[in-house]
C-alpha cells in the first residue's frame, strides 16, 4: 500500500513541475459554470484557477467531493486523521493526488494562489503536508487545466462566469449549494454591469458634442468619442468589488 501512495504522489511531479515557481504575475479566479455547459466534467462546477503571465491556467474543482477519504483508501496511522472526502479536481492527471491548503507559510514548492492559500503539486510536498498537516487542507484527485487562449475562448463562447476568488469560499463546508450561490452572485454582478454600461452610454449620448471636441479635450481626432467612453466605462468598472464576465 505504501507503493500505491508513492505512485499516486509521484504522478504529480512531472507535468506540472516547471510551473511550481511561476507565481509572479499570476492571478486567481473562480470559474462558475453557466447552466447547460455540455462538458460533464465541469457541469455545475466551481473551479479555482490560477493563470500565469503566459496564459496557462490550472486549478481544481472545489465543489465535487467524492465518497472516499484518504483514511478510507489508505491504511496506517498517518492517514487516519484525513477523514474529509477527497475531491474530484478535474480530468487532467486524474490519477494524481494534489492538495489546496491554508497555512502561514507555504511548504516546499507549492504555488501561492491566494494570500495564505497554496496549491501543492509535488510528491515531496504532499508527503510533508501529511506529516505536519496545516490549518486547513483538502486533497484532490486530478486537476483542471487550459492551454493559453483556450479558457478565454470558452469564456467568450459563454461557458463560464468569472468571479474574484477568496479563501473562505475555497474551504467552505457548503459544497452542495456553492454552485447555486455563486451563480446567483455572478448573475447579479452581470446585471449591474449591463445596467451601468447602458447608463454610461445614455449619459454620453446626452452630452454636448463640444464637451468631447478633440481640441478641447486633447484627444486625437481618431475615435475621440470612443476613447472618452472607454475612459468613463473603465472608471465605472474600477469601483466594483467583484467582477463577472
Amino acid at each position: 500500500m505504501r507503493s500505491f501512495l508513492a505512485t499516486l504522489l509521484a504522478a504529480t511531479a512531472l507535468l506540472w513541475l516547471p510551473q511550481a515557481g511561476a507565481q509572479e504575475g499570476s492571478r486567481t479566479l473562480f470559474l462558475v459554470a453557466k447552466p447547460g455547459l455540455p462538458d460533464p466534467n465541469f457541469r455545475e462546477s466551481v473551479v479555482l484557477v490560477t493563470q500565469n503571465e503566459s496564459g496557462e491556467t490550472a486549478g481544481v474543482i472545489i465543489n465535487r467531493p467524492t465518497n472516499r477519504s484518504l483514511a478510507s483508501i489508505l491504511p496506517g496511522e498517518r492517514f487516519k486523521r484525513f477523514t474529509e472526502p477527497v475531491f474530484f479536481g478535474g480530468p487532467v492527471m486524474s490519477q494524481g493526488l494534489f492538495a489546496v491548503y491554508r497555512a502561514e507559510k507555504r511548504a516546499g514548492d507549492s504555488l501561492t494562489i491566494l494570500p495564505g492559500v497554496y496549491l501543492s503539486l509535488q510528491a515531496s510536498t504532499l508527503d510533508e503536508l501529511m506529516q505536519k498537516p496545516p490549518q486547513s487542507i483538502r486533497f484532490y484527485s486530478g486537476l483542471s487545466g487550459w492551454a493559453p487562449g483556450q479558457l478565454q475562448a470558452e469564456i467568450e463562447r459563454g461557458d463560464w462566469f468569472v468571479l474574484n476568488a477568496d479563501a473562505d469560499t475555497v474551504f467552505t463546508s457548503d459544497t452542495k449549494g456553492l454552485w447555486s450561490r455563486l451563480l446567483r452572485m455572478a448573475r447579479t454582478i452581470t446585471a449591474e454591469s449591463t445596467a451601468r454600461t447602458t447608463c454610461a452610454a445614455s449619459a454620453y449620448a446626452r452630452m454636448p458634442a463640444a464637451r468631447f471636441h478633440p481640441a478641447a479635450r486633447g484627444i486625437p481626432p481618431y475615435g475621440s468619442a470612443a476613447a472618452a467612453f472607454s475612459a468613463f466605462f473603465s472608471a465605472t468598472r474600477s469601483n466594483r468589488k467583484s467582477r463577472a464576465l
